[in-house]
């Protein structure tokens, strides 16, 4: 077939059109070391050719059989692929065991006459270039890193080929940007393709580059649908899919592309709860007949057919059966069959499914301990059953037998409590077997399982949860405790783990807001920090005190739901659906390297507003979400330092979870300051806040008397101010349509204030004495007067000061609260509230 090429321009001397191939992913069955960089180096090594391997002209697909290559034993298929703000050409992944993987990017640089150039390449991992075919660029280096070199273009078109590879286990990042430093105006990038009408391609791509969602998480009777920006142009025929990530259709509907429309598709719970993909294509006959191979993905989740209650309806014995209930509509998962074991379904039950399982244990997949507990919990209770499954119980027991118990270096917190649970339980129920890693037998674990087991309980009680406030910690931690009070047959381990399960309770208790657990987060994921409803502890809430919404993550609630001897106190739930006017809590908890995150909430019966108070400012971030204000429901509110604009969970940091740069933060009460300090050469180049429009009753953008723009948002009686020292937009197009306020600037200060009706009259009030209030920023530091009439001023440097008075961002008790005064190393823990009283001994 013939092939033409689309020309495009550069985008501020970036590349961002191209095809790509791949990636093509080689497991490393044989790796059990630790992948750091020298080992990381070795492996790349050892896949390394010095040829790319592409042998026939690289093409955007029309018939599809055209853009194939091979290399070696790998197929794989050019596919067009136009990068985003953040440049980048991105195969950002996560692999469950050790991978290499490599893919390669094509495109064509159009120059009408020869000269040498600049090019600045970025990349996390090994690179090779190749220019009108010949190798002029190579770099083995691991962790995000630029390379500058020269290369020759000659008159006409020049062909760029990238390879670009990564190893790694668990979050990859793996994806590179490439930029022409001295390119001149008529410079343009071509892409050869097969497609035919290239009117009709290039037509519908504008138009797909104008859709959005304008939220993350679609709930219950909401429809999912999609909008288009206003636009000159006429309507234009599509077909839109929503589909899951592994292809099954719930929706397609042949829709008109208008300009400021809208093309609504189905209502949330009539598809499945977890991720969705929205894929706009052209009409049946145009993709499939005509081979117009355009397309454009959408990603979203769904709550499917959860809903949200706000107050306690039922008591906790309904509860639990509807807990168990909702984890068995979750097809194909492990709690969800342990879930119908709990309820007497042993029709249901599919051994197929608990196969797979144990097979991702065997191969030690990243995340496997807690599959494996929820294994060996199942085997303890009802292994012995008439109708438990035959034909797992050998494949279950030599994976008991064959998993190695030991923790790699680095392993989290509560990695560490699932992997000495599990050894406990496993030495427990095969006392006189030997298992292969250690070649001792069962009582030889039980008594390690206990020693490792007893060692984190205490460090828990004694210096709280590094992994703080985090909803996927938590949620492991709570499995493991509640496995080791109902399962584990030593008392002075399930009384231990009696207590501390009430101690974490009580955390997530203290920093829950209608259920949804908001402030700050030591170890974020990247679905629960979207307004609330995806976030592991959600089912949590919703099973022990009524309020929330259940969501996909089963194994803390469902491992709740099964325990036979633990009742929960009525004093929690108090703490958790019925807070006071206002509730100023401070709390300290021990790091692994010897210090401490020093955090804040403030907490009223209309919201939650908390953070990590001068938490490692300037340092790189992970996945640290560092402050939050939760209004209720979806309605939540941050700011971050974005790293990509990628959202899923491989991407560390990534565009809403995590940051680049970790900012400065104080908090006094119902005010909140974020100051920003980021490098000159941050990638970024801005910050902003997430401020999910349709989430909220109301909201308005109003300028104060200075010209400085601010944000507002009403959510029931409560109200939220927010503006940045460098202004703020409101952005209109994804990844952050109508969610997104950003701020350009790599020096920069955030304000929030919080309000209610009860203090500050109706909405519009609330905008108005806000507007009246006195701000300065300089540079770095703000001053300001709050709503309660109180003077604050903070900055990248020096202390928070409340009426020229410093206030303390460091050196918390462990909780002082009007429910709790502890101080760190205690070995008692009281909290009383105006009903109960509990007292919680660590010895």
């Amino acid at each position: 077939m013939p092939v033409s090429t689309i020309t495009y321009e550069l985008q501020d001397g970036y590349i961002h059109h191209w095809l790509v191939g791949g990636p093509q992913r080689i497991p490393l069955a044989d790796v059990s070391f630790l992948l750091d960089i020298e080992n990381k180096s070795q492996i790349a090594q050892r896949y390394h050719t010095a040829h790319s391997g592409i042998t026939r002209q690289p093409v955007e697909p029309g018939p599809l059989t055209e853009a194939d290559f091979t290399i070696d034993d790998y197929t794989g298929r050019w596919a067009y692929t136009s990068c985003g703000e953040d440049h980048f050409v991105d195969c950002t992944a996560a692999y469950p065991t050790p991978h290499y993987v490599r893919a390669w990017a094509y495109t064509q640089i159009a120059t009408p006459q020869a000269r040498p150039v600049t090019l600045v390449l970025s990349a996390y991992g090994p690179v090779d270039v190749w220019i009108n075919g010949i190798h002029c660029f190579q770099e083995a280096v691991f962790g995000f890193h630029h390379a500058t070199f020269i290369a020759n273009l000659t008159e006409g078109s020049n062909t760029v080929l990238v390879r670009f590879a990564q190893v790694g286990v668990g979050a990859c990042s793996h994806a590179f940007a490439l930029r022409i430093c001295d390119a001149p105006d008529d410079t343009r990038v071509e892409i050869p393709t097969l497609i035919e009408d290239i009117t009709l391609r290039n037509r519908l791509e504008r138009i797909f580059s104008t859709a959005y969602l304008d939220r993350d998480v679609f709930v219950w009777d909401e429809f999912v649908t999609v909008r288009w920006t206003p636009r000159e142009g006429t309507t234009e025929d599509m077909l839109i899919r929503l589909q899951t990530p592994a292809g099954r259709i719930y929706a397609e509907s042949l829709a008109i592309a208008t300009p400021g429309g809208e093309s609504p598709l189905v209502q949330a719970h009539q598809t499945p709860q977890g991720p969705l993909h929205c894929i706009l294509m052209p009409p049946i006959r145009s993709y499939f007949d005509e081979n117009v191979r355009i397309r454009r993905t959408l990603s979203l989740w769904s709550m499917g057919l959860a809903q949200y209650t706000a107050a306690p309806e039922r008591p906790y014995p309904q509860r639990r059966d509807e807990t168990l209930q909702h984890a068995v509509r979750c097809d194909g998962t492990l709690f969800g069959e342990i879930a119908k074991m709990a309820l007497g379904m042993w029709k249901a039950v599919e051994p197929p499914v608990l196969l797979r399982v144990i097979e991702r244990v065997n191969r030690r997949e990243s995340d496997c301990a807690l599959d494996l507990l929820g294994l060996l919990g199942m085997l303890r209770r009802w292994g012995n059953a008439p109708d438990f499954p035959k034909t797992i119980k050998a494949p279950l027991r030599t994976c008991i037998l064959n998993f190695a118990y030991e923790g790699a270096t680095g392993t989290s917190e509560s990695e560490q409590l699932l992997l000495s649970t599990c050894e406990l339980l496993a030495g427990q129920m095969y006392s006189r077997r030997r298992f292969k890693h250690s070649g001792q037998t069962g009582e030889w674990h039980v008594a390690k399982g206990k020693r490792r087991t007893q060692a984190w309980l205490r460090a828990r009680a004694a210096g709280g949860f590094a992994e703080w406030d985090s909803g996927r910690a938590f949620e492991a931690e709570l499995t493991a405790l509640a496995h080791l009070m109902d399962l584990v047959e030593d008392e002075a381990i399930w009384q231990m783990a009696t207590v501390v399960l009430d101690k974490l309770l009580f955390t997530i208790a203290l920093n829950s807001h209608r259920g949804m657990v908001g402030g700050t987060q030591g170890n974020a994921d990247a679905a629960g920090i979207l307004g609330g409803w995806m976030a592991p502890l959600g089912s949590v809430t919703r099973l022990l005190w009524g309020v929330g919404i259940l969501g996909p993550q089963l194994a803390a609630p469902v491992s709740l739901a099964c325990m036979e001897d633990y009742e929960l106190p009525p004093l929690f739930q108090e703490i958790a659906v019925a807070p006071p006017e206002e509730l100023w809590n401070r709390e300290q908890h021990l790091l692994p390297d010897g210090g401490g995150v020093n955090k804040v909430t403030y907490r009223t019966p209309d919201y939650l507003l908390g953070s990590a108070q001068d938490y490692r400012p300037g340092m790189p971030g992970t996945r640290e979400h560092i402050w939050q204000a939760t209004l209720g429901p979806g309605a939540v509110v941050f700011t971050n330092h974005p790293a990509s604009i990628g959202t899923t969970e491989a991407h560390v940091p990534g565009f809403w979870r995590g940051n680049g740069v970790l900012p400065r933060v104080a908090q006094w009460k119902d005010v909140l300051i974020a100051v920003y300090n980021l490098p000159d050469d941050d990638w970024m180049g801005f910050t902003h806040a997430y401020f999910p429009i349709s989430a909220f009753d109301a909201h308005a953008l109003r300028e104060d008397a200075s010209g400085r723009m601010w944000a507002f948002a009403q959510k029931d009686n409560a109200y939220l101010a927010i503006t940045a020292a460098q202004g703020l937009t409101l952005m209109t197009q994804e990844p952050g349509a109508y969610r997104e306020l950003r701020s350009s600037g790599r020096q920069n200060v955030w304000l929030c204030h919080m309000g209610r009706a009860a203090l500050d009259g109706d909405f519009t009030a609330f905008q108005e004495k806000i507007l009246a209030l006195p701000v300065t920023f300089n540079d770095l530091v703000v001053t300001l007067t709050t709503l309660r009439g109180e003077t604050l001023t903070f900055g990248w440097e020096g202390p928070l000061l409340r009426n020229d008075q410093s206030e303390a961002l460091a050196d918390f008790k462990h909780y002082e609260n009007p429910y709790c005064v502890m101080p760190l190393h205690a070995l008692e823990m009281e909290i009383r509230s105006a009903n109960y009283l509990m007292r919680l001994k660590f010895v």
